[in-house]
């Protein structure tokens, strides 16, 4: 919570950005750094930069239009589809779901997607099941698959689609092009695939974050 004019600014100009005001209003980056520290902006000065696209409801009165709060949250934070009908194993295999529509996503912020090098349009999110991840992954944890990155790398972490089974796995290349889906769970022993005895094989995607679920 913002709890005066002060932060209320501040958060505007760092919202909409220094370099773009000054480029639109023609004030000194020095004058609006200086406004957002102390909040002494004059009036008339306010009402340019709400013409730039400060919101001068929320600096003042400290409210937002349902439109405003939607367009911050479009400028700020990125979509992700959430596939609730689909599990992946930390087990033994985990039957693929159905290709139902997502039914609702989780926002991730869009400076934090830019600095991985992460696009909306190649992630979703699904659910991991079993322990054999452990302790890096739980059951019922949420991962973060980004399907751009298909081709495996030793010792990182991908969703694998094997016939009609999902798995959540480390995976090692060996020399004659299988993989080892290796487990951080000790109990579970490595599961060697074959890629050249079967075509029904898929790198869904590699897991790039997960979250977890106190439930």
């Amino acid at each position: 919570m913002l709890s005066n004019f002060t932060e209320r600014l501040r958060f505007e100009i760092d919202r909409v950005g220094v370099s773009e005001l000054a480029r639109k209003t023609g004030f000194a980056r020095n004058s609006l750094y200086n406004w957002s520290e102390k909040g002494n902006i004059p009036l008339d000065k306010l009402f340019v930069l709400e013409e730039c696209g400060i919101d001068i409801n929320f600096v003042l009165y400290d409210e937002r239009s349902a439109q405003k709060n939607e367009q911050v949250i479009n400028e700020e934070f990125g979509l992700i589809q959430v596939r609730d009908d689909i599990e992946v194993s930390a087990g033994d295999g985990a039957v693929a779901g159905n290709e139902e529509k997502p039914k609702y996503c989780l926002a991730f912020r869009k400076d934090w997607l830019n600095s991985r090098g992460l696009k909306e349009k190649d992630l979703y999110v699904v659910f991991a099941r079993g322990d054999s991840m452990e302790p890096t992954i739980s059951d019922r944890d949420s991962l973060l698959v980004n399907t751009a990155e298909k081709e495996p790398q030793d010792g990182h972490i991908y969703v694998i689609r094997n016939c009609d089974l999902l798995w959540v796995k480390r995976v090692q290349r060996l020399l004659d092009g299988s993989l080892l889906l290796l487990s951080d769970n000790k109990l579970y022993p490595p599961m060697p695939l074959r890629l050249n005895e079967t075509s029904d094989v898929e790198i869904i995607g590699k897991v790039v974050n997960s979250s977890k679920n106190f439930y």
